[in-house]
């Protein structure tokens, strides 16, 4: 402790009229990630190199000057102890001491260094004085194991983007009074968490993976609210059924109009037909922002019929609600590409037009283009409206 501090705690005694210190009382214990919870669980896993914090709320906490004709003086702090399955008392720089009221610890565990193996269950805490009292109060602490994953069971139907997609996490150490955690981290770190639906005992768990979740394989991590966690590699590959070959005509619109175009669906073997109005996104960047690629989704989606649907690619509008009063469409889509499109089907199944056979954008609405059949079209339509 630094002398400043050090001369503080000797006027203190120096004031008091005999050497004994004041009697402590505890109120309780806070663990800061459940402040609401009492009595507070901690993990006897994890909890980096120091383990879990812990506040101790009470009165009465007194150090005393301790070595004072040192270089360095340091001040003899309240030990703490937790008695249970096992006794622990917290070594010296593992308490902290803030005031009278206040103080706080990190409770070492298996994966601390050095590591201390503190078996689960209902722990008294006691707090003594270096010169006075002691107090104690039971089941301050709950000591747990951290959760596992055993098992995590995917949706019976298989996953589907257009809406959510229910799955089951198998394992031990779940809460039933509360719910975890659960996130799916992706190859590239990118983080989605899960809504928990129901925990139905404490080896099982309902979730759901959210709509439109991109395909791919994801590790899963689940933390219990008291900061001990477990994360299985490789623990889902969401992947969904797909459309057939999807091609469009025309290919191309200009910058100036808006374009209506008709979706094709040729299904093979195990792919799926269209089942109603599917979403279409235009993957390509606005005349607001050049260098930001976007997803602009079409307007007017018609389902026609299993193999066809009708749609207007918004190249003048954007993002914007039509009609468009600016004729330059400032808005619209960048004249460029061939952009492409993805495609998700209300039943479920996803497809996509690849770039390479994607939509083009056409600058200046006087330019002579060649149609998919070879005709000259002419984009002179108003602003903002489809042209034919």
């Amino acid at each position: 402790m630094r002398l400043p501090v050090a001369a503080a705690l000797l006027a203190l005694v120096a004031c008091s009229r005999t050497t004994e210190g004041p009697t402590p009382r505890i109120q309780g214990a806070i663990n800061p990630l459940t402040r609401n919870v009492t009595p507070p669980r901690i993990c006897n896993a994890q909890g980096a190199e120091h383990g879990w914090r812990l506040e101790i709320a009470g009165d009465g906490f007194a150090p005393v000057p301790g070595d004072v004709l040192e270089e360095t003086p340091v001040a003899a702090l309240p030990e703490v102890t937790l008695r249970g399955p096992t006794t622990l008392t917290l070594p010296r720089e593992h308490v902290f001491y803030i005031r009278p009221e206040l103080l706080l610890v990190d409770v070492p565990t298996r994966d601390s260094t050095p590591p201390v193996d503190l078996p689960e269950g209902s722990y008294t805490l006691e707090v003594s004085n270096p010169v006075g009292g002691s107090a104690s109060l039971a089941d301050a602490v709950i000591v747990v194991p951290p959760p596992t994953i055993t098992r995590v069971e995917p949706p019976p139907d298989g996953y589907t983007f257009a809406g959510s997609s229910p799955i089951v996490i198998e394992g031990t150490g779940f809460r039933l009074d509360t719910f975890p955690y659960i996130v799916l981290v992706s190859a590239d770190g990118s983080r989605q968490s899960l809504f928990v639906i129901n925990v139905i005992s404490p080896t099982r768990i309902e979730s759901e993976i959210p709509p439109g979740m991109s395909e791919g394989v994801y590790d899963l991590v689940l933390t219990n609210p008291e900061g001990c966690g477990t994360t299985v590699s490789r623990a889902l590959d969401i992947t969904y059924e797909r459309l057939g070959t999807l091609t469009l005509a025309p290919r191309t619109g200009s910058e100036l109009s808006d374009q209506a175009i008709t979706l094709t669906n040729t299904p093979t073997g195990d792919q799926r037909p269209f089942s109603g109005p599917p979403d279409i996104v235009l993957v390509a960047p606005l005349k607001t922002n050049p260098s930001e690629v976007v997803r602009i989704p079409l307007r007017d989606v018609t389902y026609d019929a299993p193999g066809t649907v009708r749609a207007v690619v918004p190249t003048c509008s954007g993002l914007d609600a039509p009609p468009i009063t600016d004729p330059r469409c400032p808005g619209g889509i960048v004249p460029g590409g061939p952009y492409a499109l993805e495609v998700a089907d209300p039943g479920g199944a996803i497809g996509e037009v690849p770039a390479i056979q994607g939509f083009t954008v056409t600058a200046d609405g006087a330019v002579g283009l060649m149609s998919d059949l070879g005709e000259c079209a002419l984009a002179s339509q108003p602003c903002g409206a489809p042209a034919p």
